[in-house]
């Protein structure tokens, strides 16, 4: 069967007989179906540990969060206006990255983001969010 005449068949132009498979050709087998493996939870490799001294370090701590990376950010040697400011920074990313936010130490935090489940050991400690953050 030529172009031409395949083309007329599909457009509905072409003779009403249809064409018989040719016995040469193999035919494809019946798909086979396999249950599917389950996958392991891949295993954190990294996390950043971070002491910026300024606010301006700020953009070293989205960079890393944006690709995916926990990071561990330690405010302990910066003013107290930079802490505040550096605090209200991470409650940004966190909110617009969909991520979590734990306070680990009055000056440590922990930032990851939506796909790292963080578990506490001590029950008491709940993730920080807007209100009691900023106090």
């Amino acid at each position: 069967m030529g172009i031409f005449s395949s083309a007329m068949n599909y457009f509905g132009f072409g003779s009403s007989e249809t064409t018989k498979p040719d016995a040469s050709k193999p035919r494809a087998s019946a798909p086979r179906t396999s249950a599917p493996r389950p996958r392991k939870a891949s295993d954190m490799s990294e996390i950043i540990t971070l002491e910026p001294q300024t606010y301006a370090d700020a953009k070293e701590v989205a960079a890393h969060y944006r690709t995916g990376v926990p990071v561990i950010v330690n405010i302990g040697g910066m003013s107290e206006a930079d802490a505040k400011q550096m605090r209200d920074f991470m409650l940004g990313l966190k909110e617009g990255l969909e991520g979590h936010l734990r306070r680990v130490t009055p000056k440590v935090f922990l930032l990851s983001p939506s796909h790292v489940s963080v578990s506490d050991a001590d029950p008491e400690v709940e993730p920080v969010d807007s209100e009691d953050f900023l106090a």
